[in-house]
């Protein structure tokens, strides 16, 4: 006798093994609210994107199945697979074929800072600059006008990246030779593999920081081992300070910071300069 067919419009169960569920407890989280303006798979995107940046889910650990989500949110898969989408772009998860979804390694974080900075107090754990590039330039009327210096005025250029395990940022750096006398041969020592002489001069001061989207050129993701288009970060960050032998502060260093934004987040600490000090003394 013939095995029974399905009805018209049935479905067949699935012959595949099936899928072993995740151990990340979902308790305690709160569902998305409906009949607001903000879609349900925004809200359990930044739900579940906000539960992964506490750290308590380990990388690696196997993430809870689209069924898992449907039934502790109870929303259907239209809502739950846009959700694991964003995640999954923003390099929260990361998927297996054949095998499932799973929590990625903790975001890198990108210092906002430009080579001065980096060069006086790179604290990171792990992390390490190489100089790529340095050339001078006196002829670029866009970066003059940012760094505030009169046409014939030297203007260096170092172009470096920063390693936190791998290849996270290239960090570009212009700055007038003769407000930071020291940086240059500092570059030149790093790009040589020897330990830089730093100067004290110039007391850094304020910032301007500005951020944008982008993807990664050619030659940017050769260097940070993507693919060419993949999204990046992209910091301009222009550094304020008072020269030697100067009253007034000036811009004494541009840098353009271009990350990639999968596994790497901007992070801004204050220099322990005078200000912070007496910002920490509670001093006027």
């Amino acid at each position: 006798m013939e095995p029974e067919k399905p009805a018209s419009g049935g479905r067949r169960k699935s012959s595949g093994r099936p899928k072993r569920p995740s151990s990340i407890g979902l308790e305690g989280l709160r569902r998305p609210e409906r009949g607001g303006q903000v879609p349900l798979y925004y809200q359990l995107g930044e739900i579940l994107k906000q539960k992964l940046e506490e750290g308590v889910w380990e990388p690696d650990t196997l993430f809870p199945s689209e069924r898992e989500l449907e039934e502790y949110f109870e929303v259907s898969r239209a809502v739950v697979r846009p959700a694991l989408s964003l995640l999954e772009r923003d390099g929260d998860i990361y998927r297996r074929r054949g095998s499932g979804t799973y929590v990625a390694a903790p975001k890198r974080r990108v210092p906002i800072r430009g080579l001065i900075r980096s060069l006086r107090e790179d604290r990171i754990g792990g992390s390490r600059i190489a100089v790529l590039r340095i050339r001078e330039q006196t002829n670029d009327p866009t970066i003059a006008d940012f760094l505030d210096v009169s046409s014939g005025q030297t203007v260096a250029q170092v172009t470096s990246i920063l390693r936190i395990d791998k290849p996270i940022c290239l960090i570009d750096s212009f700055f007038p030779v003769e407000r930071v006398p020291w940086l240059l041969g500092a570059a030149v020592s790093v790009k040589e593999g020897e330990l830089p002489a730093l100067g004290s001069s110039p007391r850094l001061s304020r910032i301007h920081v500005s951020f944008e989207g982008s993807s990664c050129g050619p030659w940017t993701a050769k260097i940070l081992g993507v693919r060419t288009g993949d999204p990046a970060l992209i910091g301009r960050v222009l550094q304020y300070g008072t020269p030697v032998e100067e009253s007034g502060e000036r811009p004494v260093e541009l840098t353009r910071i271009v990350a990639r934004s999968d596994i790497s987040q901007f992070h801004y600490e204050e220099a322990a300069g005078p200000l912070a000090r007496r910002r920490a003394g509670g001093g006027a």
